[in-house]
């Protein structure tokens, strides 16, 4: 009997539990629609931005959460004290019909204050047009008080620049029709550093992080010099993180002690990667979407030092046409030794050493096996988060080329950069990018080959709506300057065009080819232009344009010469990269009319 009421006692909680969840269930309601009251000068679309609550579309809805709507009431009222609306009032309030929420936002917008004058005391060190500039003060603009509480830390690390680490800035407005502000600067002393110590080294020599240290004992405070000593602890591969923080010394308030703090990676470990992404396939094409993977053995600190080693197998291939099978298959192994410093000197090096056998493309439009090894040596030289310059030497030997599998020796000497002032690495909206490479095969460097090559590009990017982005890009590249004898085989440096990388509307590899098979030349331009924009959720769509030639001949160069396609495309946002669809057509001047479509399968944005 116990038994028996113990067990329904078990399962009346069990079903006021299962009752208890499908009310809470049943109580979820969606959001049908967002209106906002009272909004005179600030637009509405403005204000629906600032806000998490969303109105409904045909693709998607939004279950309402009462918490995020007070968070909401917050985020307006701040975006209208930003824009000098100093006495704005929010409210928010809910009406619920057939189970749907309808949203009010009832703003009271006030007068809105504009700066009349900023007054400046205390500051000798830093001028007042550049604390007026940081904290975005501007006469006669409306009043801000919010950007400029935001960038009181960034006055107060301009100090730091200068040795001040114990500054303070203190900001008060009067407000009458208009404001003014005054703003009280304590500059303190001159803070300087009287010894640094280092947690987290384990296994690794100290003597190997103190040669990254840009100041000693003795030096001013400087955050420039902090920053720096960062980057460069973190840009020996061997660091997940470097934190530095000022101690105070006792009974002084001019010196601080500095302790530097370090998380090593996992200093040896086997990784493996694959998929479908972007392959640099021959040296004149775009990267082509492919299949490929990895398996590599890292060691981070190679003897207690800083030096990365790393040994690497890699198998390559790129989708045919229709993408259902591999075509051109390459393998490839390498060992590669990077470090900060050579010859005790802090010269970025990297020494690669690769084998790799692949399919050329010769001269007669054949296929064959070719064999390549050789030795690398690098010196990367970053100028900002994406921004490098990279100066090379390049041994090669290739076994297999055309005619009587002969072989190719090459030396090459090679400079490229890349100057990066895009917003975004992955979806650019505003910016652009420069790139650039010139390479000298042979010549005083001797070996089977004697050539120049060159290729520059402009990347352009420009928001013309809210979410909408006109991308451009250009590009030229030449070679020029070998001998008949040295010609031998240059298909595997010359440039190509079709694909999804390049030419939309032709064959991958195949512009203009009349036999099918790829054909490259010692020439190229190539235009491209996009236009992007959202459609639902994480898909994106484009209509683009490309245009583009490639010949044989200096002379034989002119805007006649160039062909173009055009079509649209639609990209799914991942959180790695873009992936993308498109359709092009191309426009065959000698037909006067449409070729047929292809289409393209793309892994990232074209550029």
């Amino acid at each position: 009997m116990h038994i028996n009421l113990l067990f329904n006692k078990k399962v009346f909680l069990l079903g006021i539990s299962f009752f208890s969840c499908f009310l809470l269930a049943s109580q979820k309601k969606t959001v049908k629609t967002v209106s906002i009251i009272g909004s005179e000068i600030v637009k509405e679309s403005l204000i629906l931005s600032a806000m998490r609550t969303k109105k409904p579309t045909i693709f998607s809805s939004q279950e309402f959460d009462s918490r995020i709507l007070r968070l909401d009431a917050i985020s307006v009222k701040t975006l209208y004290i930003s824009n000098g609306f100093l006495e704005v009032s929010v409210e928010d309030s809910t009406r619920i019909v057939d189970g749907k929420v309808h949203v009010f936002l009832k703003i009271s917008e006030g007068k809105q204050y504009f700066l009349r004058s900023v007054e400046i005391q205390g500051n000798q060190t830093i001028t007042d047009k550049t604390i007026n500039k940081i904290l975005e003060f501007i006469p006669k603009k409306p009043y801000d008080p919010v950007t400029a509480n935001k960038n009181l830390s960034l006055v107060r690390q301009e100090y730091e620049q200068y040795g001040k680490l114990f500054s303070s800035i203190m900001i008060t407005d009067k407000i009458g029709d208009s404001v003014n502000v005054q703003i009280q600067v304590e500059e303190g002393p001159d803070v300087y550093i009287d010894t640094f110590f280092i947690e987290g080294l384990q296994s690794l020599g100290e003597d190997n992080v103190t040669r990254e240290i840009a100041f000693k004992s003795g030096d001013l405070y400087k955050k420039e010099e902090i920053d720096l000593t960062k980057r460069r602890i973190l840009q020996t591969g061997v660091f997940s993180y470097a934190g530095i923080t000022p101690l105070p010394v006792a009974g002084s308030d001019t010196t601080v002690n500095v302790l530097i703090e370090l998380r090593q990676f996992t200093q040896k470990q086997w990784s493996s990667e694959g998929g479908y992404f972007p392959i640099e396939y021959y040296r004149g094409v775009e990267p082509i979407p492919g299949i490929g993977g990895e398996i590599e053995w890292r060691n981070r600190s190679l003897a207690r030092s800083t030096t990365n080693f790393s040994a690497r197998v890699i198998v390559q291939g790129l989708l045919s046409e229709d993408y259902l099978y591999l075509i051109y298959p390459k393998f490839g192994m390498d060992m590669d030794f990077s470090n900060q410093w050579f010859l005790e000197r802090r010269i970025p090096t990297r020494i690669r050493l690769f084998y790799e056998t692949f399919t050329n493309l010769g001269q007669e439009g054949s296929l064959s096996p070719v064999m390549r090894y050789g030795l690398q040596l690098t010196s990367h030289k970053k100028l900002d988060k994406f921004s490098f310059i990279e100066t090379g030497l390049n041994w090669e030997q290739f076994i297999g080329f055309e005619k009587d599998q002969q072989e190719i020796e090459q030396r090459t000497f090679k400079m490229r950069g890349l100057l990066d002032r895009s917003d975004n690495p992955l979806f650019p909206h505003n910016g652009y990018r420069l790139t650039g490479e010139v390479s000298q095969t042979g010549g005083i460097l001797g070996g089977t080959r004697d050539y120049v090559k060159i290729d520059f590009g402009l990347n352009k990017y420009i928001q013309i709506h809210r979410k909408i982005v006109l991308a451009g890009r250009l590009k030229y590249g030449m070679i020029f300057g070998w001998n008949e004898e040295s010609y031998n085989d240059v298909q595997y440096e010359k440039f190509y065009l079709g694909g999804s990388s390049s030419l939309r509307g032709w064959d991958m590899l195949k512009f203009k080819t009349d036999d099918g098979m790829p054909n490259g030349d010692i020439i190229r331009l190539m235009m491209n232009w996009e236009i992007r924009f959202p459609l639902f959720w994480i898909l994106g769509g484009e209509l683009f344009i490309d245009g583009g030639y490639l010949t044989d001949s200096f002379r034989n160069q002119s805007i006649d010469q160039i062909e173009w396609d055009g079509g649209f495309g639609i990209t799914l946002m991942t959180p790695l990269v873009p992936l993308r669809l498109d359709f092009a057509i191309p426009l065959i001047k000698s037909t006067g009319g449409f070729n047929s479509w292809k289409i393209q399968l793309g892994a990232s944005y074209i550029f």
